[in-house]
């Protein structure tokens, strides 16, 4: 059994090197222009991921919902609990596990790359152990949150502070639960068990062992049983049907599914995501893979609130449509909710390099603007303006 664990984590074995910058090769962006004007999310009902825009491998097709809800949550008529109250102590939990978008003002030695680095190897790591989505999710808020918490961590403590979130939120999650010497044994030596022994202590009190947060993995999982539940009973409407346990039981497209957790295991990468909220995370990932109407209703959220994030968003679903989704050939139903390590620094990096690059964008038709609108009847100044870019056409 031990040999075979060894031959399954060898791939993601890696001593200290949470440290290595992002790959910084540049790739192309196809028609930026038209992509920055399709993507602006707007309060009319124009649907973000149109399929003009992307194709139908990310754009499944959906029945469509009512736009006007009575309901104060999007959960089913519940016979085993009252549906509202769970739905409001799921946004309590939302709002109670916090972390810092600053995070990185109260560690002078550690850069957003190398938290890009680390939950990058992480994902590795819970592949070769085939551990859990949500396993991994944990590890990341632990992560996330134990670092806005402390202060001057050194970053040789990273790969450390990292693999111990791991071991923590694998003993609570997981039916079988690596021992703590395959933690230690991919660290290749950078972390002995005593080490990721004492860390763990030192997390969960630094955490006040808080320990269960709601993480964008599970809000999607709720809001795609809400969405399957909808399409299969049609149920959006004022009298609704009573539903048991069989609810809590996942039971949905899980192509479409791993579409959407790619997405959001590719935007958690980048430190912008600690701006978010997990549900508006996960909604936002959502709202890019089936249009406004099914959000709304699936989700509870309104479009003031997923606006910033969906935008935010635009760069990663570029990035990931531009080197397409492969990798579905080689998942089926049963790995859907096993965290496979399907993103790289290299597509981080090609997200990053959109979303400057769209930055840019809007700096230029900013000046562009502003300095026709101080002289507009000059001439000269007219004469030598720029063609109008496609982001500036149509209604805004």
């Amino acid at each position: 059994m031990d040999n075979k664990n060894n031959n399954r984590s060898s791939g993601c074995k890696r001593k200290n090197h949470v440290l290595d910058e992002v790959d910084t090769n540049r790739q192309p962006v196809n028609d930026i222009h038209n992509v920055i004007k399709s993507k602006k999310l707007k309060r009319s009902k124009e649907n973000i991921s149109s399929k003009e825009n992307f194709p139908n491998d990310l754009t499944p097709s959906s029945s469509r919902f009512s736009s006007t809800y009575e309901n104060i949550t999007p959960l089913p008529n519940l016979n085993f609990a009252d549906s509202v109250e769970v739905w409001n102590i799921m946004l309590k939990c939302d709002n109670s596990y916090k972390r810092d978008s600053n995070l990185f003002n109260r560690h002078v030695s550690l850069q957003p790359t190398m938290r890009a680095t680390l939950l990058d190897w992480l994902n590795e790591v819970c592949q070769a152990y085939s551990l859990t989505r949500q396993t991994y999710y944990l590890a990341l808020d632990f992560f996330d949150r134990f670092l806005s918490i402390q202060k001057d961590c050194p970053k040789k403590n990273l790969q450390l502070i990292g693999i111990t979130c791991l071991f923590i939120a694998a003993k609570i999650e997981e039916i079988f639960p690596p021992k703590r010497n395959r933690f230690s044994f991919v660290c290749d030596g950078a972390c002995s068990d005593k080490e990721i022994f004492d860390m763990e202590l030192v997390i969960m009190n630094t955490l006040e062992w808080n320990l269960r947060p709601i993480t964008p993995i599970a809000w999607l999982s709720a809001f795609f049983k809400v969405y399957t539940f909808s399409e299969k009973e049609n149920t959006n409407n004022k009298s609704r049907q009573q539903v048991n346990e069989s609810f809590l039981i996942p039971d949905y497209e899980s192509e479409l599914f791993v579409h959407v957790a790619h997405l959001i295991d590719l935007c958690t990468l980048d430190a912008g995501s600690l701006t978010f909220q997990y549900s508006v995370i996960a909604a936002s990932a959502f709202y890019h893979f089936t249009d406004e109407d099914v959000v709304l209703h699936c989700t509870g959220k309104t479009l003031n609130e997923l606006q910033s994030c969906v935008e935010w968003m635009v760069p990663f679903a570029i990035a990931i449509k531009n080197v397409g989704l492969s990798f579905l050939k080689d998942l089926n139903n049963e790995k859907s909710m096993i965290q496979t390590h399907t993103i790289s620094l290299e597509l981080l990096h090609n997200a990053q390099t959109i979303q400057a690059d769209i930055e840019a964008e809007k700096l230029t038709i900013f000046e562009s603007s502003e300095a026709s609108s101080l002289c507009p009847m000059t001439p000269s100044k007219m004469a030598s303006m720029p063609p109008t870019p496609p982001r500036s056409t149509g209604t805004s």
